[in-house]
């Protein structure tokens, strides 16, 4: 009984929030991104939450959970629905304390539907995360997205010099490289930007769930005041003298065919260095090989 009044009081709410964002298309739409692989026994689900929808994207909370696939819906959405009213509920109480007023925030509702009918929440995670769906917290509606192109490791080798080509090392899923899309960057010598800390794998299979205030992946802190100019396209780059004393970003797309993924951004630690003053052995070696023989030839080197 109490699950058909919760599945009644929940359709309601539904079609009310159907009506008011019926005008918006998929595309518009938040994301939420699940990851199942089907040989794991859990699944990852990762999307940004405020209160407010008009926030700007790095403004939003961003909440990672891991789950057992077997696991039923209810289970799984009444977490998600916890861990949200944990975090606007120590927010209030900042606030509170700050005003000197009690704010007390409304406990938010979560749910899954499909075709503007609310999916049963005795159905597993398994079958209840797929493509198309829809996710709800409270007005807001999240596009339920499985296994896109995801960047799970972005770095930059070092050190880099003028004249040497660099290039940045991908850890992907569910992504060709080939389609990929590769964006640098010189920053100014007065850019501020660090790269933080990166994650090289998703939450441990011991670990129910995980949240943070920034994406679990390769990041990094901007301040404001940061100039960048756009230097080149593409998997590599070659520094150029002007590059000298700046560091480089490097900006991802993940792409597999037509489908993409979140943009992922690095910055080097340390800027771009001469190159040496005299050729390398590689360099003159090069000078007796600037085409390519044929396969009957072999060319030797004679020291």
């Amino acid at each position: 009984m109490l699950l058909i009044a919760l599945k009644t009081a929940l359709s309601r709410r539904l079609n009310l929030h159907l009506l008011r964002i019926a005008h918006r298309t998929v595309c518009e739409m938040a994301k939420v991104f699940v990851r199942s692989v089907e040989e794991e026994e859990r699944l990852q689900i990762s999307f940004k939450y405020h209160p407010d929808n008009q926030q700007a994207p790095a403004h939003k909370r961003v909440y990672n959970f891991d789950r057992l696939k077997t696991e039923g819906l209810e289970r799984t959405v009444t977490r998600i629905a916890t861990k949200i009213n944990q975090n606007l509920t120590k927010k209030a109480k900042k606030k509170s304390k700050s005003l000197g007023v009690d704010v007390t925030p409304s406990d938010v509702r979560v749910c899954l539907s499909d075709n503007g009918s609310v999916i049963d929440l005795t159905e597993p995670n398994v079958s209840a995360w797929t493509d198309g769906r829809c996710m709800h917290i409270e007005d807001q509606l999240f596009h339920v997205c499985v296994n896109v192109p995801t960047i799970r490791k972005l770095s930059l080798q070092e050190p880099m010099m003028v004249g040497f080509p660099v290039y940045a090392k991908l850890d992907l899923e569910f992504a060709d490289v080939s389609d990929c899309e590769f964006t640098w960057y010189r920053l100014s010598n007065d850019a501020t930007s660090l790269p933080s800390e990166e994650s090289d794998s998703l939450p441990s299979d011991d670990a129910e769930d995980q949240e943070s205030s920034m994406p679990k992946k390769c990041k990094q802190r901007r301040k404001h005041s940061e100039q960048s100019v756009k230097v080149s396209i593409g998997r590599s780059y070659i520094p150029t003298a002007e590059d000298i004393g700046c560091r480089l970003k490097v900006e991802c797309i993940p792409k597999r065919g037509e489908v993409t993924g979140e943009i992922v951004g690095m910055v080097s630690s340390d800027g771009v260095q001469s190159g040496p003053t005299v050729s390398c052995p590689f360099e003159k070696r090069h000078r007796f090989t600037e085409h390519l023989t044929s396969g009957d030839w072999l060319v030797l080197e004679r020291h």
